[in-house]
């Protein structure tokens, strides 16, 4: 029992460490596996600066995943962590649970760094890949919180990078060990999330009027450009005042309208339902 302890050990220990991209065991000699894709959500924060922010599994190899592990980075001036929920139960935890008690809480973990560095670990000891990560779904939801000095209409990104400690360059550490102690690797393809701090919707008089101060100039067109370029978030009452078409679509055509609308002297184009 020691002794397959000790082997479990070792082989979290390869995978979850970083060690799949070093010296762990012998890697495969055949081609790497097909590629992880990895992706967070991009999405605004309540109004009161809390928000979640789902990380997803959209692409993995046919085999599943025996262990993963990447560093959450955010801006910690920005924003704060609070916490992450694992979504995706395989089974290995209360598996690992009954085979090796010892190792029951290690395959789901975190850690914050409280400095911009969440890290991420998912790893099971199980040879089993009916217990591995096989499903494209969602993986875990981050909580946190905007900080206050955070401008409205800002946003933060949060970027999947590998793990703090490996040398500049390095892959993100994920695939399985076999029982034959050979590293099968799959290369990680990342899709960066972002918080947005939404904007203050109060005071809502017009079409065009974005930042909502109660008139139509040149800078809310530059605000609706962010908006479409996804550069920032608007309120629910901002995006209705965007709507200058009417069409219920926030597009180019928007802004052209609108950039007609600030030229037009003889006061022909009109903004919104009409």
């Amino acid at each position: 029992m020691k002794a397959q302890k000790a082997a479990a050990c070792l082989i979290a220990g390869c995978l979850a460490c970083g060690l799949v991209t070093a010296k762990a065991g012998s890697v495969s000699a055949d081609a790497e596996l097909p590629e992880t894709v990895l992706r967070v959500e991009r999405t605004a924060a309540n109004a009161d600066g809390s928000f979640t922010a789902s990380v997803y599994l959209d692409t993995l190899p046919e085999t599943g995943l025996g262990a993963l592990e990447f560093v959450i980075a955010y801006d910690a001036a920005a924003l704060s962590i609070t916490g992450a929920e694992l979504l995706y139960d395989t089974g290995a935890q209360n598996a690992q649970q009954i085979a090796y008690p010892d190792l029951a809480e290690t395959v789901f973990t975190c850690s914050d760094d409280r400095g911009g560095m969440f890290g991420v670990r998912w790893a099971t000891v199980l040879s089993n890949a009916d217990y591995w990560l096989k499903e494209e779904r969602p993986f875990f939801r981050l909580s946190g919180v905007l900080k206050d000095e955070m401008p409205e209409g800002a946003c933060a990104e949060l970027r999947i990078v590998p793990p703090a400690g490996l040398p500049a360059g390095s892959d993100i550490p994920a695939g399985f060990l076999d029982t034959d102690n050979v590293i099968h690797r799959s290369p990680v393809t990342v899709q960066n999330g972002a918080i947005w701090k939404p904007i203050d919707e109060t005071g809502a008089t017009m079409y065009g009027d974005m930042n909502l101060d109660g008139q139509v100039t040149v800078s809310d067109a530059v605000m609706m450009q962010r908006a479409i370029a996804e550069e920032l978030a608007l309120s629910a009452a901002a995006y209705a005042n965007a709507d200058c078409e009417f069409d219920g679509l926030l597009t180019i055509s928007d802004i052209s309208l609108m950039l007609r609308y600030l030229t037009d002297d003889a006061g022909d184009v009109v903004l919104g339902a009409h």
